[in-house]
């Protein structure tokens, strides 16, 4: 995508006057010293008629992100986008998980002319639900969120605190995630409770919205009799549902792990998996997320033994990036690994985030 040239001085530079070479010179430096104006490339023209000069950033979730030096960075309704215009270098995403890559250059109202290696592809709007920059930069490709949760019961003399971290990144032909959740709980004459969970996730993106997702996890619930449990797993997903508003995914596959209890001794266990994921996000001021997933777990080693995981995550902005939301979780086993530990857990916390 990216060429590396060797600079080279041409033949006529090397003739010119040493005047000239001074006039050259400030030219140059008078051109870097206008970054805004150069960043101010891109054109979003609008149903009204109306046209918007800043550098797109991206669209998803029925939002457009553009960067202007007046403005700062704004958000416009993609149904109350025309058409749009830049030479920088993007990836299109349709609802039937088709993708594009390519500039975009003048086309007729309601489409995009996608144009790449010299051909035009022509998009029609209404089945664009993802625009993503292609960057160059490893920093500017991450994306990722950070929440803090408390809470504090002065009847039960109960305390609770949280914290989630979650960085990703996606490129053309991947995406790769890496995330963090702890939730402890203090309570007078009794041990210290926890749940902790983290990993790495990896999905390599198919045709046609399917996906092929690869997992490695720690995970540690004191309330289910486990000290740790390591895992690795795989399979083949597919989102069955991808619109501007929402996308509902469903997958499954296998996983293998090894579980260390707080009381007994450490096995190994091979389980299937079958799990879904529904995103719905509204791009009216203040944007919401809401985010929830459900994964069960049959074991293939132990006979009778499942698990379930459930997690649900609201958040609301209440400043630029900065968010309030709630989470809730349930975690189920129904042969737990400590054998007298419990088979249920489940929580609720308040947090507030910062998105980035």
């Amino acid at each position: 995508m990216h060429r590396i040239m060797r600079a080279a001085i041409p033949p006529f530079v090397a003739r010119v006057t040493p005047a000239a070479r001074v006039a050259l010179l400030a030219l140059c430096v008078l051109a870097a010293g206008r970054p805004a104006a150069a960043a101010d490339t891109d054109v979003v023209v609008l149903k009204n008629g109306d046209r918007l000069h800043g550098e797109i950033k991206g669209m998803e979730y029925g939002r457009l992100q553009v960067s202007t030096t007046t403005m700062s960075t704004v958000y416009v309704e993609w149904d109350k986008v025309a058409g749009l215009l830049s030479p920088r270098f993007f990836e299109f995403e349709l609802m039937n998980g088709s993708r594009y890559y390519g500039s975009l250059e003048p086309a007729d109202a309601d489409m995009l002319g996608v144009a790449f290696e010299g051909q035009i592809t022509t998009l029609d709007m209404a089945r664009v639900v993802r625009i993503r920059r292609i960057k160059s930069s490893f920093w500017d490709r991450l994306d990722g969120s950070i929440s803090l949760g408390a809470s504090y019961a002065r009847s039960s003399e109960i305390g609770q605190g949280s914290l989630s971290v979650s960085i990703g990144t996606r490129r053309p032909a991947f995406e790769f995630k890496t995330d963090f959740s702890t939730t402890i709980t203090l309570q007078p004459d009794q041990p210290d409770q926890s749940r902790t969970t983290g990993g790495v996730s990896y999905r390599r993106l198919l045709r046609n919205r399917w996906f092929v997702p690869g997992t490695g996890r720690l995970e540690r619930n004191t309330d289910l009799g486990l000290d740790l449990r390591s895992s690795v797993g795989g399979g083949i997903g597919r989102n069955v549902v991808q619109t501007n508003r929402s996308v509902l995914g469903a997958a499954g596959g296998l996983v293998l792990n090894r579980e260390n209890p707080v009381e007994g001794d450490t096995t190994t266990n091979v389980e299937a998996f079958v799990g879904t994921t529904y995103e719905f996000f509204t791009y009216d001021t203040p944007k919401t997320n809401i985010d929830t997933t459900f994964v069960l777990f049959p074991s293939l080693n132990v006979g009778g033994r499942y698990r379930t995981d459930f997690s649900l995550t609201l958040s609301r902005e209440i400043v630029k990036d900065f968010t309030i939301g709630a989470t809730a979780y349930d975690s189920y086993d129904n042969k737990p690994p400590g054998g007298s530990s419990s088979t249920h857990d489940f929580g609720f916390s308040l947090n507030i985030g910062w998105t980035f």
